[in-house]
C-alpha cells in the first residue's frame, strides 16, 4: 500500500521557480510572459537598495486595466503591482498559509527564503493538495 505522504508544509505544494520582473518593465510584456509561461503572477523585484518586493496578478489587470477602461499603453508593472508581499517561510503548514492567505484577503503567497522568492502557493495548490492527501496529521 503506496500511500502518498501528507503535505504538511507550502514547501511541498509550491510552484518553483517564481518569475520575477523589473518594476520598470511595461505591462504588455509582462501579460505576454504571463500567456507565455502559462502563470497567472510574477514577483516584482524591489525597485533600488531600499525596495520591498511586489506582485502583480492576472486579477490586478483585470481590474486596474480592463474593469477600469484603461489602456495599457504606457503602464509599467510598478503601477498595477500589489505591495509588500503577504510572504510565508518554506516550513511554513498549509494550514498556517491558508489563515494567512484568508486573514489578508489574497488567493496567493509568495514564500521567502533568505530574503529571495523561491515559489509561489495559491489557494488553488492548497485546495489541491487538501483534497488529494488530506491536510495535515491524522
Amino acid at each position: 500500500m503506496d500511500r502518498k505522504p501528507k503535505p504538511y508544509t507550502v514547501a511541498e505544494i509550491m510552484t518553483s521557480p517564481v518569475v520575477t520582473v523589473p518594476p520598470d518593465m511595461p505591462v504588455e510584456e509582462a501579460l505576454h510572459l504571463m500567456v507565455q509561461k502559462g502563470i497567472s503572477s510574477v514577483v516584482v523585484e524591489p525597485e533600488g537598495p531600499h525596495g520591498t518586493w511586489g506582485i502583480m496578478t492576472k486579477r490586478d489587470i483585470l481590474k486596474k486595466v480592463v474593469a477600469a477602461d484603461r489602456p495599457l499603453k504606457g503602464l509599467k508593472v510598478r503601477d498595477l503591482m500589489s505591495a509588500p508581499l503577504i510572504t510565508v517561510s518554506p516550513d511554513t503548514t498549509i494550514r498556517q498559509c491558508s489563515i494567512i492567505m484568508l486573514d489578508a484577503n489574497i488567493r496567493r503567497a509568495v514564500v521567502m527564503q533568505d530574503g529571495r522568492p523561491v515559489g509561489i502557493v495559491s489557494d488553488t495548490d492548497i485546495f489541491q493538495a487538501v483534497e488529494e492527501r488530506g491536510w495535515g496529521p491524522d
